[in-house]
């Protein structure tokens, strides 16, 4: 399956992104991305982006990287920071690099931000275990 394929599958069969209102947008070898549309759910009592849903958009980009070779995967591990908090927002994105892709195990590193603004407000690595025997 080419990542084009990959991206219309997850974005119209991963019921817990759609729920989130997150849409897978890029998908390479090396790099994903999603965006989520800000919608008064997405806030905390504060008025600003839950930080909970930017870690789900982290955790979904690295997710969709490593998967991107066909092979299933699970997180087992997780760092994450949360930088910044924003309240002006109407949508964020979240990209994952690979940082190290083993016969086992991959580890990618996601950041979020807003669109237009070279700002990081939170930023974290994921570790995942392949459950296929490749």
């Amino acid at each position: 399956m080419d990542y084009a394929e990959q991206l219309r599958k997850t974005n119209e069969t991963n019921h817990f992104m759609i729920h989130n209102n997150i849409t897978a947008t890029m998908l390479t070898g090396q790099e994903a991305q999603v965006t989520a549309a800000i919608t008064p759910v997405s806030l905390n009592a504060m008025e600003s982006v839950h930080g909970g849903l930017m870690f789900i958009m982290a955790e979904t980009a690295a997710g969709l990287l490593t998967r991107n070779d066909g092979r299933r995967h699970v997180t087992v591990n997780s760092s994450f920071q949360f930088l910044k908090g924003t309240n002006q927002a109407e949508k964020l994105i979240a990209k994952a690099v690979v940082m190290n892709r083993g016969r086992k195990i991959c580890v990618c590193r996601s950041s979020v931000m807003e669109p237009g603004r070279d700002m990081v407000l939170a930023e974290g690595e994921f570790t995942f275990y392949c459950l296929d025997n490749n």
